[in-house]
């Protein structure tokens, strides 16, 4: 098999790894079609990962001179693309995950001369556009989460309605923890999990709710009072201390969270349609589905949170562009996005592709919900998802006080923002 897939288990040998060099290649074989290698690096897990895996390997069938090393650096891509940002020694392709402007826009090849470009959705073409009119990513797959629920849990707790408001959320999860189900599983293993769940909490607690006031201006220039943070944390430290967690919530690990959805096990969760995807890979008939984001009180509304997902980039100074391209190119057409989007149990950002899901009625019914950015991506400094990433561990263990986690917030807000 001509394909190369990595895993990098250490730091250490990720860096020598991705770091290693290499000469231009003639991209065009003696027969006349592409020939080289293209190295392609992404964070994307199961069932995402082996959606593009098989496009990938198709690509290397119809161009059979092309080798293409594509590679997942998992819960470590952020810091290692940092790293290489700072070589400025970046993949050929490479996913943006939700920062395709924020961080990324500077090193990325625009693609507005590509036909591709002029099919992704408008309800998500201005996350990948630069104030420049610049589009410098292509978003395979959208996002419009909330929390994962199961509608049977849901229904035998006695509900006829996904909980609207904070305080029904709270009383929600008291009900199915008296049925003996774990009401919001967190895997604190990895705790993406906990700064995931921070991050969709903190568009309802700080910027939609009615009380906002002007958080949202304040956070873009550098003024917020970091006092504004408490419930966010309160949030989860609440549901650790009334019991709504699973009970090794500081260790359990991800592999885990689609068997709990599956079999019935947890009621919520906070994460992706791709989650929900590889849930039914185990049990087909599971009934869940995903809620919007409730509201804190009852005159706040409920809400989406979306963006781009599964979006790939081209380094500006790849050796490699005319591989890229096409490759790019390849990815985007409308069968290919159709099956990664079908594999991993998400929206298409393409608008002429319309994959067949499960949940489009669910998502129907919210059909006149607004979505909103994830917070950290709108309204935080890149570099603060490492933040969220420590309190959201700490809060869970009971190592650190909500004080000290706006103190931790407010002083890496500060210093990324004197940085960028």
């Amino acid at each position: 098999m001509r394909r190369i897939l990595v895993l990098f288990f250490t730091c250490i040998f990720m860096l020598s790894s991705v770091f290693a060099g290499g000469a231009k290649e003639d991209q065009t074989s003696a027969e006349g079609g592409l020939s080289g290698t293209l190295t392609v690096a992404t964070n994307a897990a199961s069932p995402t990962y082996d959606a593009v895996e098989h496009i990938v390997e198709l690509f290397m069938e119809e161009n059979p001179g092309v080798e293409v090393e594509y590679t997942t650096y998992g819960s470590d891509y952020e810091n290692l693309m940092k790293a290489r940002m700072a070589a400025n020694d970046l993949p050929d392709v490479f996913a943006t995950h939700g920062w395709a402007v924020n961080r990324y826009a500077e090193y990325l090849r625009p693609l507005n001369d590509l036909e591709l470009s002029k099919r992704i959705s408008p309800s998500i073409v201005d996350t990948v556009t630069t104030d420049s009119g610049d589009i410098v990513a292509m978003p395979i797959t959208s996002e419009q989460s909330g929390m994962i629920y199961n509608k049977e849990i849901l229904a035998k707790a006695g509900w006829d309605h996904v909980p609207a408001t904070l305080d029904e959320f709270y009383q929600c999860c008291e009900d199915v923890k008296a049925l003996g189900v774990i009401p919001v599983y967190i895997t604190g293993k990895d705790t993406r999990n906990q700064a995931n769940l921070m991050d969709i909490m903190a568009v309802s607690f700080l910027i939609t709710c009615n009380d906002s006031g002007d958080n949202a201006d304040r956070l873009y220039d550098g003024t917020f009072d970091w006092s504004k943070w408490a419930p966010v944390s309160t949030f989860l430290s609440e549901l650790v201390k009334r019991g709504y967690t699973n009970v090794d919530a500081t260790t359990a690990d991800p592999i885990y969270t689609a068997e709990k959805l599956a079999f019935g096990e947890a009621m919520f969760n906070y994460n992706n349609q791709a989650a929900i995807a590889d849930a039914w890979t185990l049990n087909p008939d599971a009934e869940l589905s995903m809620m919007p984001v409730p509201g804190l009180h009852e005159d706040d509304e409920q809400i989406w949170i979306g963006g781009e997902r599964e979006c790939y980039g081209i380094w500006k100074d790849s050796p490699n562009m005319e591989l890229a391209i096409a490759l790019l190119e390849f990815m985007a057409r409308p069968e290919n996005v159709k099956y990664v989007c079908e594999v991993a149990g998400m929206p298409s950002g393409f608008a002429d592709v319309s994959p067949e899901l499960r949940l489009t009625p669910d998502f129907e019914a919210f059909s006149d919900l607004k979505t909103y950015p994830y917070f950290d991506r709108e309204w935080l400094p890149s570099g603060m998802w490492a933040t969220m990433r420590t309190i959201g561990g700490a809060l869970t263990a009971g190592e650190m006080s909500i004080e000290e986690s706006c103190k931790t917030m407010q002083d890496s807000y500060l210093s990324l923002m004197a940085q960028q």
